[in-house]
């Protein structure tokens, strides 16, 4: 059992966390990626982040919400465990002192995997996969984009406003929710479409069944477009350009413990609903 070791290289527990690490596995059973070499006391096998996965049999990630997609769209169907070492965590759900247990629950088969739906934009011949979200928006101006929504060659709405999310359940408690959309509850296979600041007070969010294609076209007046997979993949967009979104090839695995939180006391801790 091989488990590769990544995350956010500038948090302020990493050296420490590590370390625990490194006493804990031994150099056969762990793999580091290239970014946390600086912390390294000891001879450790070492790889390139993006090859990582390829050499493991479960990957750990070390930091808050945005270091776990990062592993999680890298992951290639390998199981990922979040370890918080940021502030709100809704993915990254095992705490540092917990890790000696967790790694022990793992090596005696004491867990289980949670498959996560996921999407994929699709533009032209270039895929960008998304675990919590894609979102359309303008770059640096306050004029507003024109959106065309179709579901399944279907139109569902055209809109000028901020922009657009389209968000699975796991990116629901992000971004979405901070534009007003719904909570999904994780296991679902659904997808909330979620205007940005829309002209119109009567545009609302919409909830699709996750086999749905949707085809989305946006321009604006000269303004500089910009397509975001889980705010982390950028790219422009071009005048009347037509983006489409899919349902991802593969699931994202999550490990759980008997120590992971149940999902509703996670929720109702990060969003102090008391």
């Amino acid at each position: 059992m091989i488990f590769g070791i990544t995350g956010n290289p500038n948090k302020e527990d990493i050296k420490k966390t590590i370390s625990l690490l490194q006493s804990l596995l031994g150099e056969e059973e762990s793999i580091f990626s290239e970014e946390l070499s600086p912390f390294l006391s000891t001879n450790r096998r070492i790889r390139s982040f993006d090859k990582l996965a390829e050499h493991v049999d479960f990957l750990v990630t070390l930091g808050g919400d945005g270091t776990f997609l990062r592993t999680a769209r890298h992951s290639r169907g390998k199981p990922v465990i979040g370890v918080n070492l940021g502030g709100l965590g809704f993915l990254t759900v095992f705490r540092p002192e917990e890790i000696e247990e967790v790694i022990k629950d793992i090596k005696n088969n004491e867990y289980e995997i949670e498959e996560r739906f996921a999407i994929k934009a699709i533009k032209r011949d270039k895929h960008f996969l998304a675990l919590n979200d894609i979102t359309i928006i303008l770059t640096g101006s306050s004029r507003m984009i024109n959106i065309e929504v179709r579901v399944n060659d279907e139109l569902l709405y055209k809109f000028r406003g901020d922009g657009l999310i389209v968000s699975t359940p796991t990116g629901s408690t992000a971004y979405n929710l901070a534009a007003g959309g719904p909570i999904l509850y994780p296991r679902m296979e659904v997808i909330a479409v979620t205007p940005i600041c829309p002209h119109k007070l009567s545009m609302r969010p919409v909830i699709l069944p996750s086999d749905v294609i949707l085809n989305i076209q946006v321009s604006s007046k000269g303004e500089k477009m910009l397509l975001s997979a889980d705010g982390q993949e950028n790219i422009n967009l071009t005048q009347n350009e037509t983006i489409q979104i899919v349902p991802a090839d593969e699931k994202i695995k999550i490990v759980k413990t008997k120590r992971t939180p149940p999902y509703f006391c996670i929720l109702r801790n990060k969003l102090s609903w008391g």
